[in-house]
């Protein structure tokens, strides 16, 4: 008897160590709990409670990630999810993006008399959804945390619920999502079958004992899951009605989707890829294949985006067109991360670029949307500078940092990415994305054109800029103007980061 409750000091030590590695996934976890019941005490006013719990938690929970940038791996829950640096990395832009969501929509929530406590808690669920995704170490969990991440964002793209356009918004997310989800599903259940697993590590363990990679039965398994991430990062010809779907949501999740979504899929994509064999010369006939598909969708993906936008007058769909070229940038590095020299620390640098200028973009069209998003059109910007030149020149800082040009993080960024692709060898496919990034500044210099060059719009007034907004817009100017001038910091965190890939 004295044996059944004897606890060893050893497992209450490993329990010890997991529970502080989880942290911030508890932090979240909880602090979305707890929104979520003070959502239903009126007397407390679940507008600024609610609010306050959601900033705090995502505060918090990025707050307990930067400890685990320079902690060992740790494979918890029977090694189904592992926290490690690279989780942590990706752990900080999710909740700085949710942050950042978080404390733009208060005004705009105001604004569009949509002041409702379950948005809080539906972005900080998202945002949970996103760190398990890059915490995944099986396929049916990573399936779980997408699904987690996906349901919470059907809801807030259609959170304006007299918005025909935001339904429509929703429904076609909902069938893509739908769609991507179930094709992912089925590529697992037949990797399974090939392997007799779906855990990451033993799928790489089958592959190279037993050369299961070689099989038709893995083969496809593996297309239908790189298919249904392609899918999620919106990428051509998967990329169908995201401009819709961008266009229809609300300005804050757009940005939300653009940045956080992007990167999740991203960062469980390079897991996954990495459980496929490819770069490790484990399965051949997979490398190769999934090769050339991805090098078809990273040109397709870049020339589409770049072509269309230049054609686009809705400031949301311009930044739409742009967000799926920037994935064709991202899948370039992608393909040339096993064989470059920086590996994928160039992808995690873009993508936390990426991250802070786009978000900061969508904030100043949060703060001049008017009713409904209206007022997003290009002749909308007339004159801004004139009206507002904080605003002009926050959007300048982004649009240029967007188009590459130095000293922004942009330029660092696409940088990075195309001297490991020109080290791995991939030099037609950089000459492509160089030549597609040419083509964007046209349409990102055009917006300036009009804020810069034309006259105010008659009866146009200023935007009134609120305290929670200067806060998230002035950190983004400065984080897209630092990495752009001292990018070391980052470059080592992105490096520090896959070492244990």
């Amino acid at each position: 008897m004295e044996n059944l409750v004897t606890i060893r000091p050893e497992l209450l030590g490993l329990a010890t160590v997991e529970l502080e590695a989880l942290s911030p996934h508890f932090a979240v976890l909880g602090g979305a709990v707890l929104a979520l019941v003070l959502s239903v005490v009126r007397w407390l006013q679940p507008k600024w409670s609610v609010f306050l719990v959601s900033v705090a938690t995502a505060l918090l929970g990025a707050t307990l990630s930067f400890p685990g940038l320079s902690g060992a791996a740790l494979a918890v829950f029977n090694g189904m999810m592992v926290v490690d640096p690279y989780s942590s990395f990706f752990n900080l832009i999710f909740l700085l993006s949710a942050l950042i969501t978080l404390l733009i929509s208060f005004r705009y929530l105001d604004s569009e008399k949509l002041q409702h406590p379950e948005y809080y808690v539906l972005v900080l669920f998202s945002a949970l959804g996103m760190m398990l995704m890059a915490s995944a170490r099986e396929l049916v969990v990573l399936f779980i945390a997408l699904e987690t991440m996906s349901l919470s964002v059907y809801s807030l793209v259609s959170f304006r619920r007299a918005d025909r356009r935001a339904n429509e918004a929703a429904m076609k997310y909902f069938i893509l999502g739908g769609a991507a989800s179930a094709i992912m599903l089925y590529g697992v259940a037949l990797v399974y079958g090939a392997t007799g697993t779906t855990h990451i590590q033993a799928i790489l363990e089958r592959l190279a004992s037993r050369g299961a990679g070689e099989s038709v039965l893995f083969s496809v398994g593996a297309w239908l899951i790189v298919a249904g991430f392609l899918f999620k990062v919106a990428s051509v010809p998967f990329h169908m009605w995201m401009p819709d779907v961008y266009e229809g949501a609300p300005v804050p999740i757009t940005g939300f989707m653009t940045t956080g979504l992007k990167a999740a899929a991203f960062a469980a994509f390079v897991r996954v890829f990495l459980s496929l064999g490819y770069g490790k010369g484990l399965s051949e006939a997979v490398e190769t294949n999934l090769h050339h598909i991805l090098w078809v969708c990273a040109v397709m993906t870049m020339v589409v985006g770049n072509v269309i936008a230049l054609t686009q007058t809705n400031l949301k769909r311009i930044l739409a067109y742009s967000s799926i070229a920037h994935t064709g940038y991202l899948m370039v590095g992608l393909i040339a991360a096993p064989r470059g020299t920086e590996g994928y620390s160039s992808l995690l640098v873009y993508l936390a670029a990426y991250a802070a200028m786009n978000l900061g973009a969508f904030i100043v069209l949060t703060l001049l949307a008017g009713k409904g998003d209206a007022g997003l059109n290009l002749h909308d910007l007339s004159g801004i500078s004139k009206k507002n030149p904080v605003l002009a020149f926050s959007m300048a800082v982004f649009l240029f940092s967007m188009a590459g040009v130095p000293p922004t993080a942009g330029f660092v960024a696409k940088y990075l990415l195309f001297y490991s692709a020109v080290q791995a060898g991939e030099v037609p496919l950089v000459i492509i994305a160089v030549l597609c990034s040419a083509i964007s500044v046209y349409y990102y210099l055009r917006v300036l054109v009009y804020m810069y060059m034309r006259d105010p719009i008659a009866g146009a007034t200023s935007a009134r800029v609120p305290v929670w907004s200067v806060m998230a817009l002035a950190s983004m100017v400065i984080v897209t103007l630092q990495v752009g001038l001292l990018p070391s910091p980052l470059v080592e965190m992105a490096r520090k980061a896959v070492a244990g890939l």
